[in-house]
């Protein structure tokens, strides 16, 4: 039985560990975000630039909704306080 929990909680590590280095980027980058992109005309190229940076952190985020990862604690417990 343990063998088969492992691959399952190994697959969640990683996709924790790849939001934490996802956010990480937009940490750094979001100044540059701000000066090149937010203080520009809208044109397609913006809206194409926001699809693809930000459809990501929504597909990990409803991801881990599916799974039950982002409900508190007391929920996956059984007691919904």
């Amino acid at each position: 039985m343990a063998s088969s929990v492992v691959p399952y909680l190994l697959a969640f590590d990683m996709q924790w560990a790849s939001i934490a280095l996802l956010w990480y980027d937009y940490c750094l980058t979001f100044p540059m975000e701000v000066r090149y992109m937010w203080g520009t005309k809208f044109r397609l190229s913006t809206l194409l630039y926001i699809l693809c940076r930000y459809a990501l952190i929504a597909n990990v985020l409803y991801l881990l909704a599916a799974a039950g990862w982002l409900k508190s604690r007391y929920e996956r417990c059984g007691q919904n306080v």
